[in-house]
């Protein structure tokens, strides 16, 4: 029986994202008088609120997200705090020069908040699952992507009191977990352990730490000991997580529902190279875009299924992991 650390308690499907991103919203709304929706004909979290308490603060910029983004910046150096939202595609794809140029650059404090992942419904030109490799490669922009409501809500918010450059990756599917207890401590640019483990670790970021969560009882019963780490902060990387959790197993698998190249893959990968190099497999999806599929459902998702991103699939690779070390150790 698993043995969860301080603050983790897994549960039933997590309560709806949305919801949990309109409370921390309107939190972030009511505490900085300065905030500013801007739109990019995608709606926005807690929009009713502002409509109804403040009207002046909602710039709608349509399906202009270049446009969006020298706004936003502009904005934030006359001192407001712009939150744009949209699919990762467009808000960060469509206006890559603008954000590096108008935003970066001088590491104003704009947030972005974009859907990212391979979840079906939208097809190949909005499921973006190249949006934490273009944005880890962006000087001075941070990367959060929770895992479930109660991590949506203390992010949001702790994206909010950071004074910088923030892009929050919006993860929707239906069948991730409650992981946390209301009391989690949230820190950015912090990992934490979900669990402890003398045979492997898994550090999973977004919905992929539901699926580390299911394959726990699935590996006990193979005698395996595994351990869970949440990166929810993907940039930067909590190298001290990584660095220890190699020392403690020698077998890494990381899971993102991303692709694996530039992703939280490759940035573990960097840290194990240069400072305890180990046994490492990467679960994410190959060299290729996502596809068109049914909306996924608590019972279903055909991409999970397609990209081999289910808790069964990380227990194959926990074992590959396994296997590597100690082919390691005696020398093959």
């Amino acid at each position: 029986m698993a043995k969860w650390n301080q603050y983790v308690k897994p549960g039933p499907p997590s309560p709806d994202f949305a919801s949990a991103q309109n409370n921390a919203m309107i939190k972030v709304a009511q505490k900085y008088p300065n905030v500013v929706a801007v739109l990019e004909d995608m709606g926005f979290p807690a929009i009713g609120w502002f409509k109804q308490n403040a009207p002046q603060r909602i710039v709608e910029c349509g399906i202009a997200e270049a446009n969006a983004a020298v706004i936003a910046g502009g904005l934030a150096a006359e001192g407001f705090i712009p939150f744009i939202n949209s699919f990762a595609f467009a808000a960060i794809g469509r206006a890559y020069n603008q954000i590096r140029q108008s935003i970066l650059v001088d590491r104003f404090n704009v947030k972005i908040i974009g859907r990212g992942g391979a979840w079906g419904e939208t097809g190949i030109s909005h499921n973006s699952v190249e949006d934490i490799g273009y944005t880890r490669v962006m000087p001075n922009m941070v990367i959060v992507n929770p895992c479930d409501s109660v991590e949506v809500e203390k992010a949001f918010l702790a994206m909010a009191d950071y004074i910088g450059p923030v892009f929050y990756r919006q993860e929707m599917s239906p069948a991730m977990m409650s992981i946390y207890t209301p009391d989690f401590p949230f820190e950015r640019g912090k990992a934490y352990a979900l669990k402890d483990g003398k045979d492997a670790t898994i550090i999973a970021t977004g919905y992929m730490v539901t699926e580390a969560v299911r394959a726990i009882p699935l590996l006990e019963k193979d005698g395996l000991d595994v351990g869970i780490i949440d990166m929810c902060t993907l940039k930067p990387l909590d190298e001290e997580a990584v660095i220890k959790a190699a020392r403690e197993t020698g077998a890494i698998v990381t899971a993102e529902n991303n692709t694996i190249i530039g992703g939280l893959g490759e940035g573990v990968a960097a840290i194990l190279c240069e400072n305890h190099p180990c046994s490492l497999v990467r679960v994410g999806i190959e060299d290729e875009f996502s596809q068109s599929a049914k909306p996924p459902t608590d019972k279903q998702d055909d991409l999970k299924i397609h990209f081999a991103l289910r808790a069964e699939d990380l227990v194959v690779s926990v074992k590959e992991a396994i296997a590597r070390r100690d082919a390691l150790k005696k020398g093959g």
